[in-house]
């Protein structure tokens, strides 16, 4: 039996592209034209996805509330209506699990709803990065979003700088939804998953190749580059010469392709050192967004915890309360190495582990659990004579990966944990230790 479908619009026109969309994902489809008629459904009825027009007259917030409180939990796409990014930020606070453009491409649709589904089947809903990462009042994260809205209005190129976990694919989708061209397609493209675009000889000439189509599919779209680092030499070079022939094709076939590239790495240095092309790097960074970590706005951490508890409460059908400023200071001190989808994951572990009851210091991870302020003075005083805090962060560290390990009979599963660290980045600090 195919999914269920509850699509909510007031627009003729709305109506008949979503049916297309849940039609693409044989699914069976209810539709109905205002809040109030969709609340009603919501009550009476089983559906996996809701697609609602966030500008409804009688309010398409009201909407999220109502399948949040649906057991089972109805993920909910919202459409964005105008397409500004406060509109986009207000859906995400309301409980939104994606964001649609109005009007949307239709391979768009298909591949965003799609995803929410799949999500929703395996239970990882709301574990990923997703809009979370747009929420928060640090003044870093208002410059994101003022960002967001310039580069929307404009075609220039975007470079999106960010760690792992953030939401740099968030970043540029959001571009792309509120601009010029959200009708058109978005396109994603891995240069490190995509060996073929750094081979393919002819890329702007020949449709042959897979990242060759994957460029023209996104002519009067967006095209998302992810980890631009990773671009071969030839590629640079192939990508560089292809921004300087877009202005003529741009102008012969009434045609354009605007680009959004991420990374995780500083361009300008990884330029200086010869390991990019200068050029390539300044045409793509006519507009750059920097997503700051989460350990450089800790004041955000109660927003995201809360936001995720609710999403949490339910998906999974819990009750949980809001947690107590005691184990929010805890999570703030945290310095979250893999950002807002690690602080995601651990919510969610927390909420499933508490049922109803609220979450205490007792259910933190060990390494959530201890306070630095009471192991003792000799761990914390500065000597005398000063010292050398890095060195000393780099022993100590190391002591303590060592103790864990031992603790784990060499279980580094159970030793990440222990440390408050995801498994990857433990066995990465392990293979650095064994090269140097």
């Amino acid at each position: 039996m195919g999914n269920r479908f509850l699509l909510v619009d007031a627009d003729s026109v709305g109506q008949a592209a979503l049916q297309h969309v849940a039609a693409s994902l044989e699914g069976e489809n209810v539709v109905v034209a205002t809040a109030e008629a969709a609340r009603a459904r919501l009550r009476a009825e089983a559906f996996d996805i809701c697609i609602v027009d966030m500008n409804l007259p009688d309010g398409g917030a009201q909407v999220l509330g109502t399948a949040q409180a649906c057991q089972p939990w109805t993920p909910v796409v919202a459409m964005a209506g105008q397409g500004t990014v406060a509109e986009v930020v207000a859906a995400f606070r309301a409980g939104a699990s994606e964001f649609l453009p109005r009007p949307c491409h239709h391979d768009l649709a298909v591949a965003i709803v799609g995803r929410v589904l799949q999500e929703r089947a395996s239970s990882t809903l709301g574990k990923k990065t997703s809009g979370a990462c747009l929420l928060g009042e640090h003044p870093a994260m208002r410059v994101v979003l003022e960002r967001i809205g310039q580069a929307a209005d404009s075609g220039a190129s975007v470079l999106v700088r960010g760690d792992e976990g953030t939401g740099k694919e968030v970043i540029a989708r959001l571009i792309h939804a509120c601009g010029a061209r959200r009708a058109g397609p978005f396109v994603t493209v891995r240069p490190g998953s995509s060996p073929r675009i750094a081979a393919e000889p002819e890329p702007f000439g020949s449709t042959d190749a897979e990242p060759v189509g994957n460029i023209l599919a996104s002519l009067d779209g967006t095209l998302f580059l992810d980890d631009i680092a990773a671009l071969s030499s030839e590629a640079q070079l192939v990508l560089l010469r292809g921004m300087k022939e877009w202005g003529s094709l741009s102008l012969s076939s009434g045609r354009n392709l605007r680009i959004v590239a991420a990374t995780t790495q500083n361009m300008e240095q990884v330029a200086r050192d010869g390991q990019f092309l200068a050029e390539l790097y300044y045409r793509l960074n006519v507009i750059p967004i920097e997503i700051p970590p989460l350990r450089e706005r800790p004041e955000d951490i109660p927003i995201l915890v809360d936001h995720f508890r609710r999403a949490a409460n339910a998906r999974r059908g819990r009750n949980v309360p809001p947690f107590s400023p005691e184990v929010l200071v805890r999570m703030g001190a945290c310095p979250w190495p893999e950002n807002v989808r690690q602080l995601g994951i651990a919510v969610d572990r927390l909420v499933a582990a508490a049922k109803d009851r609220a979450v205490t210091i007792n259910d933190l991870p060990a390494s959530l659990r201890t306070d630095v302020s009471k192991l003792g003075p000799s761990l914390v005083d500065l000597p005398p004579n000063g010292l050398d805090l890095r060195l000393l962060l780099a022993q100590l560290e190391s002591r303590l990966i060592e103790q864990a390990l031992q603790r784990t009979g060499g279980n580094k599963n159970r030793a990440a944990e222990l440390l408050g660290m995801n498994r990857t980045t433990l066995v990465e600090k392990l293979r650095r230790r064994s090269v140097a």
